[in-house]
């Protein structure tokens, strides 16, 4: 049985087709299984009696949690809520897919997704940093281990502002992809917990966060779990941004044009959307909007979900890149070491991907 909130959502969206259009997996594949109104009326299905199997845990696994159709929903719903309870369901009952129980396994033994670091190569890159400062900064395991650039430009741009901070050398996961293939378990809640006692014992004050994923993890269940208190918590968009105004970085014009990918995370997650746009301003970017912008962002992707998925991650991309050149724009410009790592991967012909920290450095 699932919870009563989760069968009251499941039974209402069961019924109402009016997210299908928004939701990015079955925009790009056509499914109508993949939508988050078949998702409901399998749960809903299960509560009246039906056997879950792996085909239904299959479907639950073919979403990105993104929440376009919760942010598209004017009755309030939210089936990401259903459909992550139904992926701990299927972790605990054995039915989720392979791939998925081996990201699990490799999170668990390794402390992160793709089982590998690319944290040495970072600290070399970066130079020394202190064991402790005011500032720490969250890299997050997508830079760490296939974007080190990234947080190597991110780490730059703190240093040209002159801010106190540092960064763990053994950084573990968030628990972020964790949540994100089997739900907020106990074990979920102790690596939080674990990673929690680490940031404390730096003694930072401030806990600025690279990957967006993690700073909605950071600040939305680990909050409810009663961890980071008296840490402020800020995405590193909103935390360079505030450097820029503040008159602590000086950044040059670059004197090209392109186009936002705004993460998810930080737009619907977070309720974040002008530190990217300022940063981009004050780089001098001439902007093109994109088709779905702001809340209503496209997603095209997450890591779990590429690794599990990625003839679908890619062809999220391939539709996002097509917004683009629609609006005659040749340029995307990521925020987020996900974005930027999945787009880089399965960007169309024409289209060239970018990273804005990697932009700003060269520009201060």
């Amino acid at each position: 049985m699932f919870s009563k909130d989760s069968a009251r959502q499941a039974d209402a969206c069961r019924f109402c087709w009016m997210c299908r259009h928004i939701c990015p997996v079955a925009g790009a594949t056509g499914s109508e299984a993949w939508t988050p109104r078949a998702r409901g009326l399998m749960i809903s299905m299960i509560e009246r009696g039906t056997e879950f199997d792996k085909d239904i845990a299959e479907a639950m696994y073919h979403c990105t949690l993104c929440d376009a159709c919760a942010n598209d929903c004017v009755t309030g719903y939210k089936p990401s809520e259903y459909t992550r309870e139904a992926r701990m369901r299927a972790v605990v009952e054995d039915l989720a897919p392979a791939a998925v129980i081996k990201m699990i396994d490799t999170i668990s033994e390794c402390g992160n997704i793709f089982g590998l670091s690319a944290m040495g190569k970072l600290f070399e890159k970066a130079g020394k940093l202190p064991e402790k400062a005011e500032v720490l900064l969250f890299i997050g395991q997508t830079a760490e281990a296939m974007r080190a650039d990234t947080g190597v430009h991110a780490i730059s741009i703190l240093k040209k502002a002159g801010i106190d901070f540092t960064v763990l050398a053994d950084e573990p996961a968030s628990g972020a992809y964790l949540g994100e293939l089997m739900g907020y378990t106990g074990d979920v809640q102790a690596v939080a917990a674990h990673t929690a006692k680490m940031i404390a014992d730096t003694g930072a004050k401030t806990l600025v966060v690279l990957n967006p994923a993690d700073a909605a993890m950071f600040k939305e269940q680990y909050g409810a779990w009663g961890l980071l208190s008296g840490i402020e918590i800020v995405t590193a968009t909103a935390f360079i941004a505030a450097l820029i105004a503040d008159g602590k970085l000086k950044v040059k014009k670059a004197g090209i044009a392109g186009s936002l990918q705004e993460p998810v995370k930080l737009t619907r997650a977070l309720d974040e959307i002008a530190p990217f746009k300022a940063i981009a301003d004050a780089c001098g970017i001439e902007l093109t909007e994109l088709f779905l912008n702001g809340k209503m962002s496209r997603c095209i992707g997450t890591v779990p979900f590429d690794m599990y998925a990625p003839e679908v991650a890619a062809q999220m991309v391939r539709v996002r890149c097509e917004d683009a050149v629609r609006l005659g724009s040749d340029l995307i410009i990521t925020a987020s070491p996900d974005d930027f790592y999945i787009m880089s991967k399965y960007a169309t012909d024409g289209v060239k991907i970018a990273d804005i920290y990697e932009i700003l450095d060269g520009l201060c």
